[in-house]
């Protein structure tokens, strides 16, 4: 029986560490998922962005064109808000921007258990399964050794 017992305890935690191996692979997969999709639906919005800002801001120009009978002078105006409106959000960037983001991040990889923490409380599940078989093993064996039948 103690080299039964040994191998099982061998498979066991081969069990173990595959299943391990696996979560640890999906929960990384998981938040992997969510901080692309942010990146690439940053990259998407900043893409249209920059295609509406050039149609308005040509609109603008145009309109600026009208108005003050210089065609030059309206891109002057224009090139010098859009600059102003740079400033301003590289200004404010903290609140706007990188708070955002961090709290999107910080989110995903900080809060709620642990990979670590979750793989523990599962092995302990598992752990306390074995010794239950172990214990239950142990107690059919000492039934047959008294002669009991199975």
């Amino acid at each position: 029986m103690g080299l039964d017992a040994s191998k099982q305890i061998n498979n066991d935690l081969k069990q173990v560490l595959y299943r391990a191996e696996r979560y640890l692979r999906l929960a990384a997969a998981e938040r992997l998922t969510v901080v692309t999709t942010c990146v690439v639906f940053a990259a998407i919005a900043f893409a249209l962005a920059t295609s509406a800002i050039f149609f308005l801001s040509t609109g603008v120009v145009k309109t600026l064109a009208l108005l003050t009978g210089n065609e030059m002078l309206s891109y002057y105006i224009v090139g010098a808000v859009l600059l102003l409106a740079i400033g301003v959000i590289y200004l404010c960037r903290k609140p706007l921007i990188e708070n955002r983001y961090v709290k999107v991040f910080s989110r995903q990889l900080l809060e709620g258990p642990t990979l670590t923490e979750e793989l523990l409380a599962k092995s302990e599940k598992e752990e306390r399964i074995h010794q239950l078989a172990e214990s239950l093993a142990k107690e059919m064996e000492d039934y047959e050794e008294e002669g009991g039948d199975v």
